[in-house]
């Protein structure tokens, strides 16, 4: 029996609940060398999906690689505190656990195919002669509009959109997630029509997509400003107006409440420095401090990322930091700030706040 028969053989035991003690090491042996990777992720989707519903058969595969990473994390952890005796037993509850998380994770990445009202009410509002582009590869598709602007769609991911964009507005729509670079034109507004929600924009690159955490449609801004609306046509409004509306700037984000009918703002889970149009801001985004006070580093940071930064205490203004931290990201930034300062920092819609007693 090669091994590839032999990890087949192995993993059915284990699916099966009749893998003994000694084949359950011997499978967590062959796992921990990804030899058998694609291997084991056709077996998690196949099984896990296939078999228990057909309408979830959309799990793109690099989910599917996370839950099989996280499930033989979470086995290799908890094998090292369980009684020997023990362990077969705790792999026995591998199948229902791994079941929940296909299903949490299907439901907030393929809204639109698990909700059919919602799908075929979209589907409606898109115009006949539309070219539709799908990517049906692992990997993101670049599309090129008319108007110079770029989408790049990600895997299992479709553009609606005209060949020519004739009228007032650059009318696109999309189901699934996608980033957008869009070339500036003020005379003639870019709409992303997505589910419940409308992204507008004049120029700028955002990402329209669902949030995988929540399940909720959720629009990033990392250059420009947009402004995100609810789509009337989608919700039957009486009056346009009563819509609910938000305008975002880099490094913000809107999450949509379909329940609620309103949009809670933040930062994007990472934030980026703003790009940089000469030479100048090239040299202030290098983040170097030498006994500067935190008044004037908040400032330089402010207006590298576009995120204002608020403090309890105008005794932390008193405060000097020395470093460079040009190579961190903003929250890793903060963080290393923060402890030479003794403070802290959280996250507060789309503001940052800092915390501590300052210094005198």
């Amino acid at each position: 029996m090669s091994n590839q028969q032999r990890f087949k053989y192995l993993l059915e035991l284990y699916k099966d609940n009749v893998i003994s003690i000694a084949e359950h090491d011997e499978l967590f042996e062959l796992i921990s060398c990804n030899e058998f990777e694609n291997q084991l992720t056709e077996a998690v989707e196949h099984d896990l999906m296939f078999g228990a519903d057909n309408d979830m058969a959309d799990l793109p595969p690099h989910i599917a690689h996370e839950i099989v990473r996280n499930i033989y994390k979470a086995e290799k952890h908890t094998s090292k505190f369980l009684p020997v005796k023990r362990k077969i037993a705790h792999l026995y509850t591998w199948i229902a656990a791994a079941s929940v998380i296909v299903i949490a994770v299907s439901l907030s990445l393929v809204y639109n195919f698990t909700n059919h009202t919602t799908s075929t009410q979209f589907a409606a509002l898109i115009p006949t002669n539309t070219i539709t582009v799908k990517n049906t590869s692992k990997l993101p598709q670049l599309v090129t509009l008319s108007d110079g602007s770029k989408v790049t769609l990600a895997s299992n991911s479709s553009l609606h959109y005209s060949r020519i964009f004739a009228g007032e507005n650059r009318d696109v729509y999309l189901e699934g997630e996608a980033f957008f670079q869009v070339t500036k034109n003020p005379m003639k507004p870019f709409l992303v029509y997505y589910g419940n929600i409308v992204t507008k924009v004049l120029g700028t690159s955002f990402i329209v997509k669902m949030n995988a955490k929540t399940g909720k449609e959720e629009v990033d801004v990392r250059t420009g400003k947009v402004q995100v609306f609810e789509n009337e046509k989608m919700l039957g409004f009486a009056n346009k107006f009563d819509k609910a509306l938000t305008i975002l700037t880099p490094n913000q984000k809107a999450v949509y409440d379909e329940e609620a009918h309103l949009f809670e703002n933040g930062l994007v889970e990472k934030p980026e420095k703003l790009l940089p149009n000469d030479t100048a801001a090239v040299v202030k985004s290098i983040l170097v401090f030498e006994q500067d006070n935190l008044n004037k580093i908040f400032k330089k940071i402010q207006d590298n990322y576009g995120v204002e930064i608020v403090v309890e205490s105008t005794n932390l203004y008193n405060c000097e930091f020395t470093g460079d931290v040009s190579n961190l990201d903003l929250f890793s930034v903060l963080q290393t700030i923060c402890i030479a300062t003794n403070s802290t920092y959280e996250v507060v819609g789309t503001k940052i706040l800092v915390k501590g007693r300052g210094c005198n």
